[in-house]
């Protein structure tokens, strides 16, 4: 040990503005400690403007990938996970049938009637979640159909701040069906559009504004249909990630989606890969990296034995030509991936 005694030195004044532009910054988990410490700062880290920001600014940090497992159909409804931090899910038990939402980080959750209930028979019946734009209101749209022949879609919405399903409406639309499968970009939620038997063929996308509570639906170009198609977070916006396997090269490309003002959307070729392959199976872009899960089933066709299904999390650096293993899960049951979603921390309230 040093015979050196310790200096002594004080530490600089911080003003509460310093401060609070240091929790702007910090990781959603150190702040929703820090909110028990005080409560002029609890205060403080609870308004809206600062629960905002702090997700602007942490919202690459320690991301997940969460994803949703159902029985097949692999097309039907399943688990219903969005981002901003919060997980939006079917919740059946006896004779209640509820929706849950729910912060796992603050660990505050709430509870919705479930609209699914009243349209069980409908060959489309989905949910979709998100925010408003710069805001901490979120909604939750219903959207639902009885026969695949209907050209008309009807849809109800729930607000977080009135705390129940407030309007209704419906809209006509040119295709069949709705994937299960949405993403959230700026308050407005995106699906894609199916037709045809079985609905191999992708033909528009279809979006769904919170704010103003309207539909619009965009076709999708012939240069972009491929024979997997799957929407994925790009950069700021939306993009869509196709790939073809059909004789040589493989390809995977990546469009970039964009709104032109006119209720159409603008296409932009961003990323091209050739001599890799994904599974055909839901996939996201993150960074340079290609997330795609990878089923397997297997079982001895013996009429009492289970058959197993293996899910294998891969991401697929294109830029290095290298795909890395990331987790390896299975199931004594036949279930299909129905939603895979990039999940980040936030303090955004329930």
């Amino acid at each position: 040990m040093s015979d050196i005694p310790p200096k002594r030195c004080d530490l600089p004044f911080l003003s509460d503005d310093i401060i609070l532009k240091i929790f702007v910054k910090a990781d959603p988990k150190t702040v929703e400690k820090c909110r028990s410490l005080s409560k002029a700062w609890n205060s403080r880290l609870c308004t809206n403007l600062f629960i905002m920001q702090n997700y602007k600014e942490t919202k690459d940090r320690d991301r997940s990938i969460i994803v949703g497992i159902g029985s097949p159909p692999s097309d039907q409804n399943s688990m219903w996970f969005r981002p901003w931090s919060h997980l939006l899910e079917d919740f059946h038990g006896g004779l209640n049938s509820r929706l849950l939402m729910w912060n796992p980080l603050t660990r505050k959750r709430r509870f919705a009637p479930d609209e699914a209930s009243k349209h069980c028979c409908h060959v489309v019946s989905l949910y979709a979640f998100g925010y408003l734009e710069d805001n901490v209101e979120y909604r939750i749209v219903h959207v639902h159909k009885r026969h695949y022949s209907d050209s008309t879609m009807s849809w109800s919405i729930y607000s977080s701040v009135e705390r129940e399903w407030t309007h209704e409406g419906s809209f006509e639309s040119n295709v069949q069906k709705l994937g299960p499968k949405s993403v959230v970009d700026n308050g407005v939620i995106y699906w894609i559009g199916w037709e045809r038997p079985n609905f191999p063929e992708p033909v528009s996308i279809i979006t769904f504004n919170l704010r103003h509570r309207s539909f619009h639906e965009a076709t999708i170009p012939a240069e972009v249909k491929s024979e997997y198609h799957s929407l994925t977070p790009f950069k700021e916006g939306i993009g869509l990630l196709t790939y073809h396997n059909v004789g040589l090269p493989r390809q995977i490309l990546v469009w970039e989606m964009k709104q032109n003002g006119k209720q159409n959307l603008d296409w932009a070729k961003m990323i091209k890969v050739i001599g890799l392959g994904i599974p055909y199976s839901p996939s996201l872009l993150v960074g340079k990296d290609i997330i795609s899960i990878m089923e397997t089933r297997n079982g001895s066709n013996c009429s009492n034995d289970t058959e197993r299904t293996d899910l294998l999390i891969t991401k697929l650096r294109f830029i290095e030509a290298r795909r890395v293993h990331l987790a390896h899960r299975f199931w004594q049951e036949h279930v299909n991936v129905k939603t895979i979603t990039l999940h980040s921390n936030g303090l955004y309230m329930v």
